[in-house]
């Protein structure tokens, strides 16, 4: 199957989105999708909201075609995989650094459309190996693992050429987990939606959505140009963007890793009705911290999350399956933490947050 033209569908694939995705669709596409092709042929879409990739035309007559993009993806997660696949997909040279190797290419199943890609890609084990110039580094690892990306991110600026780094991670204030080493200036953090599982290493099964919100600057739109149209959401507020996805975090993650099960769980009225209380004081926070969440956010985050396809789950409870370490300390840690520092009382989140911790601490330790 030719990859330019895999079909990466979200869960809705309507051409207007219903209203309870409008915080997955804020901003405008950083890579507008291309004009339809000739008659009969796939229409141009936007991949956040239907994943078609237009095919990629040469170069004009006589004119020397410019070397592809080299990215390089930390983290071989579901994330990570997914990133890298759509990068491979838009032409740009991949690298994934990852712990362990033993795979050459990345499949991505999609659900919501039954389609299926492969790409190739190189696999990095050790920082040493990173020995070329890279144009980008997309840190996609979970946030209480960047430490162990450092060594990655020395490298890559041990090689002698400007590099934007992308923060492909949950929770707020992302430049802040990678600077230092990196300068502040070509640090792009983004909001992350992606609803994907690695069933196992170089295995992407995709269930919904496929969009990462960056600021609407320069080094936004430059990076845009790495990953198929509409992948890339360029947002004018990144605070509220950042802020209206830990809206979602908070809740979703900590309730379904607590309980251990999916998102479906948010269909009974006492778990809604706790899901509402982590988010209005989310919510309550994010705007202390600059971010402009409306007031019914909470209740439009949970409609969107009790629409997710039957089955999904999150990030933090598939970790908890698992066995590995959880990401609550990003999440509804810092809904703690800032809060106090702002005077901003967060109870209900303060009392979820030791028994996350419980849960993932180490029964051995």
């Amino acid at each position: 199957m030719d990859p330019s033209r895999t079909d990466h569908r979200a869960a809705d694939v309507s051409a207007d989105p219903p209203d309870r995705d409008a915080a997955v669709f804020r901003g405008r596409p950083g890579r507008p999708a291309a004009a339809p092709g000739p008659p009969g042929g796939p229409a141009a879409q936007d991949p956040g909201r239907s994943g078609w990739s237009p095919e990629r035309s040469g170069p004009p007559a006589g004119r020397k075609a410019p070397a592809p993009p080299r990215i390089a993806v930390i983290g071989g997660g579901a994330v990570g995989s997914y990133l890298a696949a759509r990068a491979g997909q838009a032409g740009a040279e991949v690298l994934l650094c990852v712990r362990r190797g033993g795979f050459d290419r990345i499949r991505v199943e999609s659900m919501p459309t039954g389609s299926t890609v492969e790409v190739p890609v190189r696999l990095l084990t050790e920082p040493a190996q990173l020995d070329q110039p890279v144009d980008w580094l997309v840190v996609a690892t979970k946030a209480h693992q960047t430490p162990g990306a450092r060594g990655w991110l020395r490298a890559a600026l041990g090689n002698g050429r400007d590099v934007g780094v992308v923060v492909a991670q949950n929770g707020v204030r992302q430049a802040d987990r990678v600077c230092p080493p990196m300068p502040r200036d070509a640090v792009l953090p983004a909001v992350v939606y992606i609803n994907a599982e690695l069933p196992e290493p170089g295995v992407v099964r995709h269930l919904a959505y496929g969009v990462l919100q960056v600021p609407d600057s320069g080094l936004g739109t430059s990076f845009a140009q790495v990953l198929p149209p509409g992948d890339v959401r360029l947002v004018d507020d990144f605070a509220t963007a950042a802020w209206s996805k830990l809206l979602s975090n908070s809740a979703a993650n900590s309730l379904t890793a607590l309980v251990g099960r999916g998102l479906e769980v948010l269909a009974r009225p006492d778990l809604a009705e706790l899901a509402l209380a982590v988010m209005r004081e989310t919510a309550a926070v994010g705007r202390a911290d600059g971010a402009r969440i409306p007031a019914d956010a909470p209740e439009r985050t949970l409609e969107r999350l009790r629409h997710q396809p039957a089955g999904a789950g999150t990030s933090m409870l598939r970790d908890r399956l698992a066995g590995r370490p959880l990401e609550h300390d990003a999440l509804i840690g810092a809904v703690v933490r800032i809060g106090a520092s702002a005077g901003v009382a967060t109870p209900t989140c303060a009392a979820l947050l030791p028994l996350l911790a419980a849960v993932n601490q180490d029964p051995d330790a």
